[in-house]
């Protein structure tokens, strides 16, 4: 009777598997959830931005690299790529340059690619300089000591996004500006370009809008639906449709460019919603992932096998 019982278990849990290993995994593109709003908060991300280029050899090979860096670093860091219109590069978005004439400011220099800045810090210009931008990141942790706690509200309707902004404690919060950036990920190179890497590009800047907290004005709007605000720091709003289905939406609290200009730098807080982040809903920790369903049948199933091979 226990070989009997022994094979009858090892069908039953072979059976539920084979119709586990078809069921869905719970995901955050279902239908059920494409009109919630979803919020991440934050605001101690250190900003790192490249000055890059489709038609640059070396940025196309560490773009890979720089693309994996920032997936398994999470909200320690945020970067962002910014491509020229300099009438070679295959994408040119008029926000990218919007954000390159504000680096200019404090880095007149800048004209190598691929460069990096760790917080409108030092030029570090090339693959080569790599382990000086991680120096540099290690370096703005410990200074972080204070920072903008930052909030971001993600509804999607359709292809349409809307990304509402808030600075949490805001009384405190008189001067500087907002900034909202659409950054596409696996943004596809167009044929006709000169393209010495793969097909795709990550972290591209494609849209931008820059809210003023001490007028409550928005002072610059690229490549978006909408953008709109009563005061900066409570309902600053933007609407875009992003290009594709992996971007990320950075919120940043940063000096103007006349701040800029009397020597204040870096960012006050930064925060980063991806796209490919599962949602997070209400009794989320009941739901258990299929998957994991289907690794528990897999080792009871191979145990009973083993035992019944045992018992005979």
């Amino acid at each position: 009777m226990a070989i009997n019982h022994a094979r009858f278990s090892a069908f039953v849990i072979l059976s539920v598997m084979l119709i586990a290993v078809q069921m869905p995994i719970a995901t955050s593109s279902s239908s059920e959830t494409q009109n919630q709003i979803e919020t991440v908060d934050g605001g101690r991300s250190l900003l790192i931005e490249e000055y890059t280029a489709t038609w640059c050899p070396s940025c196309a090979e560490i773009d890979p690299y720089l693309a994996d860096f920032a997936n398994t670093h999470g909200s320690r860091i945020a970067m962002v790529a910014y491509h020229p219109s300099d009438d070679i590069d295959a994408f040119q978005p008029l926000a990218a340059q919007n954000r390159i004439n504000r680096l200019l400011i404090t880095h007149p220099n800048l004209g190598s690619t691929p460069t990096f800045i760790v917080e409108d810090g030092a030029l570090r210009v090339g693959p080569e300089s790599w382990p000086d931008v991680n120096l540099d990141i290690l370096d703005e942790e410990i200074k972080r000591q204070s920072y903008t706690r930052l909030s971001l509200d993600i509804l999607q309707d359709n292809d349409t996004w809307t990304a509402s902004a808030k600075a949490i404690d805001n009384n405190s919060i008189i001067d500087g500006q907002l900034t909202i950036m659409i950054v596409q990920h696996q943004k596809i190179v167009p044929d006709g370009f000169d393209n010495p890497g793969g097909d795709t590009r990550d972290r591209v800047l494609m849209a931008i809008a820059e809210c003023d907290i001490n007028s409550s004005t928005i002072i610059s709007e690229i490549n978006l639906l909408s953008a709109q605000t009563t005061t900066c720091v409570e309902d600053f709003t933007v609407t875009f449709t992003p290009g594709n289905e992996f971007f990320s939406v950075l919120l940043i609290h940063e000096p103007t460019t006349s701040q800029l200009e009397n020597g204040t730098i870096g960012t006050f807080g930064v925060v980063e919603y991806k796209s490919n982040n599962e949602i997070s809903t209400q009794g989320g920790s009941d739901l258990i992932d299929n998957s994991i369903l289907i690794y528990a049948f897999i080792f009871i199933g191979f145990a009973l096998i083993v035992k019944m091979r045992k018992n005979n």
